[in-house]
């Protein structure tokens, strides 16, 4: 959004430009826990994050939430790119809760990628134990032959306190910022696949009811034969799909469809419809398809390259990685630290890492600034903002600025997006931005 603010839930589902119009049957109990965060940050822009509370163990606490969650989560589920499960490296067990969350994303198992998180808490024997005993865990809930991707990292701007698995997880970072980065790329090709599974589904669909509402008697015994029906419904399920050609795999799951089958009057159900289901085969074998071979074409004219994509922060550096962890909230910064670096003070220690003309390069200085253990991530946003010329060099003047940084994180202070003036060395004032 143009400014930050905070939204209410009751006042976002009537919002028509935001795609929460729909959860407002979801009532009350709901809509005041539910809040939208807004903020002006270029990292956001065409990108919504949905954070789930904290996923319960018990029965009581589910009792109490006073919504149906699991129902909410499949609505998020059915809508979203990507579902991220995170794990924390010391808290592997699936509560009962989150069994059913998981459950409740069934389908969208595409969508689906597994984080194990704060793996740099234990050592690599212990992270190696945790990881089998997660894909165990995972193996008995995510019922599919595929075995689940976890992404293993410490994904926060800390030090690292297992510096043994830094290239481990400086990979596993790679390839899951790779991941949403490449998100808004293939958000077309994933929508209209969203399409074309409702379709099919509606078309199974139409053969079902259209099937239950023949069956029924004319005059008398219709609850008796309807609750035949319901009971028989994996047996209908085979033979509709043997009688109009369709693959079992379309159908809905039997169980829901038997719950909401239930209450239902089959008498009042409606013939199929010659006429919308040739439209509903149109849309499937024709419209589609010429959809689908348009989106390339649309992705190729307003695409970005990998290599651009590669350096969403910038100018490459020796920390780069497929996609950064991006601009961080601005803070208060403490006053001894919005203020130049000593360059003299870093004068030896930048003497022994033998400049040539005066600088030295991004390999030099990368042997010196992983001696923090900060990330790679962190790193590569220190560089950026160091590097004031972009030549992918260092000076005396912007390697101390470098480390001046990286102790100013080692603080617990979050870096700037962009370099206050006040904190450039007066070697480099006006040298900005200069090539």
């Amino acid at each position: 959004g143009p400014s930050d603010q905070v939204v209410p839930g009751n006042a976002l589902v009537v919002d028509k430009s935001l795609p929460f119009t729909q959860l407002g049957h979801f009532g009350n109990s709901f809509l005041s826990r539910f809040e939208c965060s807004r903020c002006n940050c270029p990292v956001l822009e065409g990108l919504t994050l949905i954070d789930t509370p904290g996923v319960l163990a018990g029965e009581k606490q589910r009792i109490k939430r006073g919504y149906e969650f699991e129902v909410v989560v499949k609505w998020f589920a059915d809508r979203v790119d990507m579902i991220l499960l995170l794990f924390d490296v010391s808290k592997l067990d699936i509560s009962d809760e989150f069994r059913r969350v998981i459950l409740a994303a069934r389908g969208n198992d595409h969508k689906i990628h597994i984080v194990l998180n704060k793996a740099d808490g234990v050592t690599t024997q212990q992270l190696m134990r945790s990881y089998g005993a997660l894909m165990w865990s995972l193996g008995k809930v995510i019922d599919t032959p595929e075995v689940s991707r976890v992404y293993v990292g410490s994904f926060w701007d800390e030090p690292l306190k297992n510096e043994n698995l830094r290239e481990l997880f400086e990979q596993e970072e790679n390839d899951l910022y790779t991941l949403i980065a490449q998100l808004p790329r293939t958000a077309a090709v994933r929508k209209v696949n969203d399409l074309i599974k409702r379709a099919r589904l509606a078309k199974v669909h139409a053969f079902l009811l259209d099937h239950l509402y023949s069956n029924m008697p004319t005059f008398f015994g219709h609850a008796k034969e309807q609750e035949r029906m319901i009971k028989s419904l994996p047996s209908i399920y085979s033979e509709i799909a043997q009688q109009r050609s369709l693959p079992l795999g379309d159908f809905p799951d039997p169980r829901m469809m038997q719950q909401l089958l239930a209450p239902l009057d089959f008498s009042t159900f409606k013939p199929l419809d010659p006429q919308k289901l040739e439209k509903l085969e149109h849309l499937l074998t024709i419209d589609l398809p010429k959809l689908l071979q348009i989106i390339p074409e649309e992705q190729a004219r307003v695409s970005v390259s990998p290599a651009a994509v590669s350096q969403v922060m910038g100018a490459p550096t020796p920390f780069a990685v497929m996609k950064v962890g991006g601009a961080s909230e601005q803070s208060v910064y403490q006053a001894q630290w919005l203020r130049p670096p000593d360059v003299a003070e870093y004068e030896a220690e930048f003497a022994q890492l033998q400049p040539r003309d005066g600088k030295i390069t991004g390999e030099q200085a990368k042997e010196k600034m992983v001696e923090s253990h900060l990330p790679s991530t962190v790193l590569h946003r220190i560089w950026a903002l160091a590097d004031t010329d972009g030549d992918g060099l260092f000076t005396q003047p912007e390697y101390a600025l470098a480390m001046h940084l990286i102790k100013m994180k080692l603080s617990g202070q979050d870096l700037p997006i962009a370099l206050p003036p006040e904190m450039l060395p007066d070697d480099l004032r006006g040298l900005e931005g200069a090539t």
